[in-house]
């Protein structure tokens, strides 16, 4: 602000002539102040006289008063419809530049999405190639061995690097090797069931010779045939037997085998999920303890700053505690001065009484008349009668 501009309060006393008024009503208190009781009608009269001079000035700035508010509100109205006018001058550009930075700040926020989802289809694939490793005894469950062989030849062959398992090399060289030892095993079980497998073509292409021997011997001899029927019949519910036996075999071994593979990935998934836990675990103590430590800070900072505030408040309420103290000492002086002041006044006025013109100005008001009726009452008055009448009756000295 301008040193030389005026304040506020300064302007509104300007408005309202303070430095004029000021003056007039303080010296229209002090006038009114001798009047302290009223005893008879002409006091009366005296204090309504006194009261309406006062209500009167009050009126009148009162009236200037609201003529300046009524100037001011009209200029705030104008300054509002200017600012407006203003305003709407830049309106269209900023609405246009804020659109392109928007628009901007849109483009980095959808290329920053497009960075996200790609990661995540990067590590879901990572996730899905280590999966993809560890199901393969699954997916070879009940295979020949030479199906067996390929899928153990081709996961060999399986190079684990950075560029293709990222931070997820340790989990698929550990799929990877499990599962090239259960390929092994599935691919001993394989040889095994399809030795038994030739075993038993062998037996039944045995049996079909000595079918064709039989049938020689049967022209031969009926009776032998008899018996060599009986046996055959025998050989062919043992061969059966055997065949159920090794059905039911491989069958248990297949169901075994998914088995195992079953609890061998839910064990790998389940410690998976378990590493993640603890990861999550660890995150979640590290933003507890984080929290925690910035809640101390705020704590030390906001009781630093309450013990600030309350010095500040101590201070500021000894200075007003002083302030008033000084005040009303001031008042205190102020007020005995006055009181001083009203009681030489009033022994001067009942010393000498009112001056010539007062007592005609009262007499005029009182009875609602002009100066010069008054006047020429007075003109009329016999003092010494009227001594007389009140020395008669005593009644008539009482105010």
């Amino acid at each position: 602000m301008n040193k030389n501009e005026l304040s506020v309060p300064e302007r509104a006393a300007v408005a309202l002539g303070t430095s004029e008024h000021e003056k007039k009503l303080r010296e229209l208190v002090t006038q009114s102040g001798s009047i302290v009781e009223i005893k008879n009608a002409d006091a009366r009269t005296q204090c309504h006289a006194a009261y309406m001079v006062l209500k009167n000035a009050r009126v009148a700035i009162e009236k200037v008063g609201k003529e300046a508010r009524e100037d001011a509100t009209a200029f705030s109205k104008a300054v509002i419809e200017e600012q407006k006018r203003l305003c709407a001058i830049t309106e269209a550009e900023e609405a246009r530049l804020q659109g392109l930075r928007d628009e901007w700040d849109e483009a980095r926020e959808a290329e920053k999405r497009a960075a996200r989802e790609a990661e995540e289809k990067r590590l879901a694939a990572i996730q899905r190639a280590v999966n993809d490793i560890r199901t393969t005894p699954v997916d070879y469950a009940g295979k020949s061995s030479e199906e067996i062989q390929g899928a153990y030849n081709l996961l060999t062959s399986l190079e684990i690097n950075v560029d293709v398992f990222d931070d997820q090399c340790g989990h698929a060289e550990i799929a990877k090797t499990e599962t090239l030892k259960k390929l092994e095993q599935m691919f001993a079980d394989a040889q095994t069931r399809e030795a038994e497998v030739k075993r038993l073509q062998a037996e039944r292409e045995e049996l079909a010779r000595m079918r064709a021997e039989q049938e020689e011997r049967d022209r031969q001899a009926a009776a032998a045939r008899a018996e060599q029927e009986r046996k055959a019949a025998i050989a062919r519910a043992e061969e059966e037997r055997r065949a159920r036996e090794l059905r039911e075999q491989e069958e248990s071994d297949r169901r075994e085998a998914k088995r195992r593979a079953d609890e061998a990935i839910r064990a790998e998934r389940e410690a998976h999920e378990a590493e993640m836990q603890a990861q999550r675990d660890e995150i979640a103590r590290q933003q507890a303890a984080i929290a925690a430590a910035k809640a101390e800070q705020e704590r030390v900072e906001r009781e630093r700053q309450e013990a600030i505030e309350a010095e500040e408040r101590r201070k500021r309420d000894e200075a007003e505690a002083a302030a008033r103290a000084e005040a009303s000492r001031i008042r205190a002086e102020q007020d005995a001065k006055l009181a001083e002041q009203k009681r030489r006044e009033r022994e001067e006025f009942t010393d000498k009484g009112p001056g010539d013109v007062e007592i005609v100005r009262t007499l005029a008001s009182h009875y609602d008349v002009t100066v010069g009726d008054a006047l020429e009452w007075l003109k009329r008055f016999d003092a010494k009668a009227a001594d007389e009448q009140f020395a008669e009756n005593r009644d008539l000295q009482t105010v």
